[in-house]
C-alpha cells in the first residue's frame, strides 16, 4: 500500500508513504518542520517539497493548486536564496 485514500468530514485526504518525486521519509524530514497540535508534535513537510511532490505527481487535483502553493511560497520568501524557481519546478 502506497497510498491511502480517506474521506472525513473536512474532505477528501490522501496519506502517500513515499509521495511522488521524493524517496520517501527520510527524504520528507530533511527540511520537514516541527508543528504542536494540541499536546502532540507532529513533523510536517516544508512547503518546497509539498510544491516538488505535487508537480512530480502531475495530477490534475495536484496541478491545480500549485499556482497558489507556488505564490505563498514566494510570499513567504521560500524561493531565491538557492536558486529556486516554483515556477519552473526547479528547487534548488
Amino acid at each position: 500500500m502506497e497510498v491511502l485514500n480517506l474521506t472525513c468530514e473536512f474532505g477528501d485526504f490522501d496519506i502517500s508513504f513515499v509521495p511522488s518525486g521524493t524517496t520517501g521519509y527520510d527524504d520528507l524530514n530533511l527540511a520537514a518542520h516541527s508543528i504542536l497540535i494540541g499536546d502532540v508534535s507532529a513533523r510536517v513537510a516544508d512547503l518546497t517539497d509539498i510544491i516538488r511532490s505535487k508537480r512530480a505527481a502531475g495530477r490534475p487535483k495536484d496541478l491545480a493548486v500549485l499556482p497558489a502553493l507556488c505564490e505563498y511560497a514566494k510570499k513567504l520568501g521560500l524561493y531565491g536564496n538557492r536558486g529556486e524557481n516554483p515556477d519552473s519546478g526547479t528547487l534548488g
